[in-house]
């Protein structure tokens, strides 16, 4: 599992600390692409994204959400 999305109820703080990581419990995915699916789930549910890790890879939360936008864009055409 190459791939760990950090998600919460609460929102990021403005420094990501390994500290606060260690608080959540790490959803891991085998690629990228899948990690960024489940943050358009985590998003559309109302949750928050704190990080996603991977190889040669670090995303925030405003990264994460920009990449998400287009599947947030298709669930709202397809509705509730």
């Amino acid at each position: 599992m190459a791939y760990a999305l950090y998600y919460a109820t609460t929102a990021a703080p403005k420094e990501i600390d390994r500290e606060a990581l260690q608080r959540l419990v790490p959803v891991h995915f085998t690629t990228e692409q899948d990690a960024l699916h489940a943050a358009a789930l985590v998003l559309r549910g109302g949750q928050f994204v704190w990080l996603i890790e991977g190889p040669d890879l670090v995303l925030g939360p405003a990264e994460i959400e920009a990449r998400c936008r287009p599947t947030l864009e298709m669930f709202r055409k397809l509705g509730p």
